[in-house]
């Protein structure tokens, strides 16, 4: 069976698709640049930081703009991409509120806390914390001394295991 030009410029073209990629895979790559910061490195970047910041300030800035300049060179407290931290809980006696019942009505959640009935955002009677959260495992309230989080779980635990 004869082959047709078309068919042939083809083939050619997938057989030197396959020798490059051949060529590509196989071909030892070169090594990555070391991404460590030496003090060399270190110390000529700060020269570079210390040179702009000297070009600005020729330029006359406002004193706004320049402490704009100076802030953005000092190291971040902490990464700003990263995760935030928890909230740091309130020290409360925990048993000084008991979670005993949960009812989810449409997208209302109500938690039943010291025996009465409370949605997100009201205010517990037993004075100084606001219910933040409400899911079936726990109830997240805002407040006291340093209006902080705490975390109270459901203290029903036939709940979860259905007997």
């Amino acid at each position: 069976m004869e082959m047709s030009k078309r068919e042939r410029i083809i083939l050619g073209v997938m057989g030197a698709a396959i020798l490059v990629s051949l060529a590509y895979l196989l071909w030892p790559a070169a090594a990555p640049p070391s991404p460590e910061m030496t003090p060399e490195k270190l110390a000529d970047s700060k020269k570079a930081g210390e040179a702009q910041l000297s070009a600005l300030e020729r330029i006359q800035l406002s004193a706004r703009e320049i402490h704009a300049v100076t802030g953005g060179q000092q190291p971040w407290p902490r990464d700003p991409l990263g995760p935030k931290p928890p909230e740091p809980e309130v020290a409360v006696d925990r048993d000084k509120f008991r979670y005993s019942g949960f009812v989810r009505v449409g997208a209302r959640s109500l938690a039943v806390i010291n025996g009465r009935e409370y949605q997100a955002g009201e205010q517990l009677e037993s004075g100084g914390f606001e219910v933040l959260e409400i899911t079936p495992e726990a109830v997240v309230l805002q407040g006291g001394p340093h209006n902080g989080t705490v975390r109270i779980p459901y203290q029903d635990p036939s709940f979860f295991t259905g007997r």
